[in-house]
């Protein structure tokens, strides 16, 4: 990667779910366009630094890019849990991650989002139309985090989306009515667009490449909040545990 990468440019970045790409241009003798991929996981992220700030920047730098104008994109991951990905999309497209990901869940269409959830009758991970679907007695919480499914659903997004749409995390998806899957649809878009309009959520040191932080964990309405009053009815907001994950959510406004 190191030799191979040089020289060339930045053409666009595009994102599917949790991983950024960066298409990068062919170079030379080297025809053809790679790309840069990141999945910065838990604990990592990307920033753009000025090569006095990366040379005191060695905790945790995992993987340093020099760019124009002595800049560096620099990668982060005190925890080492993140994953980076470097090729042409034939290599990048072998890959078990990459290969089974879902429709960004911020450009899926109604009508595939209720596919995808009217279809889970059986227990298996792929239905007859080719498209993954959900085991009947599946809570909904742990359908909504399978990137297989969706790409792009983090453990911030349902609790959010859930409180939105009313609906209680262990609800089972066979038990799902049309109207709330309408609901959850539209709850889903509307927490991923206030999300990104908000710059996301600054949590402990993430920031973005332009170290700038992210607002929207001022605004949460489910997640975090935990013991604190729901801003609907005012009841207290539990906690438990669903497909592994902590859950915050209002007993009353989403009732089994």
């Amino acid at each position: 990667m190191q030799k191979d990468i040089f020289g060339r440019k930045i053409k666009q970045l595009s994102r599917i779910g949790k991983v950024l790409f960066l298409h990068l241009s062919p170079v030379g003798k080297r025809k053809i366009s790679v790309k840069l991929a990141f999945h910065q996981r838990m604990s990592g992220r990307l920033a753009v630094l000025d090569r006095n700030e990366v040379e005191k920047a060695t905790k945790h730098a995992r993987i340093r890019i020099g760019l124009d104008n002595n800049k560096f994109l620099v990668f982060f991951d005190p925890r080492k849990f993140g994953v980076a990905w470097y090729g042409h999309d034939k290599v990048l497209n072998k890959d078990k991650y990459l290969n089974t990901l879902g429709p960004d869940a911020l450009a899926v269409s109604w009508q595939e989002f209720n596919k995808r959830l009217e279809g889970g009758r059986g227990t298996h991970s792929m239905g007859s139309t080719g498209s993954p679907q959900a085991s009947s007695g599946q809570a909904i919480k742990s359908f909504l985090l399978k990137q297989n499914i969706f790409a792009g659903i983090g453990n911030i997004v349902v609790d959010e989306t859930l409180w939105f749409a009313k609906i209680h995390p262990q609800k089972k998806i066979n038990h799902l009515s049309l109207k709330q899957r309408r609901a959850l649809f539209l709850a889903l878009k509307k927490v991923l667009k206030r999300s990104i309009a908000m710059g996301g959520s600054s949590m402990r040191d993430w920031l973005h490449p332009d170290q700038g932080r992210g607002e929207y964990q001022d605004n949460w309405r489910a997640y975090g909040r935990s013991g604190q009053k729901c801003y609907r009815c005012s009841r207290i907001l539990k906690k438990s545990i669903v497909g592994g994950r902590g859950t915050t959510y209002c007993s009353f406004c989403q009732r089994v």
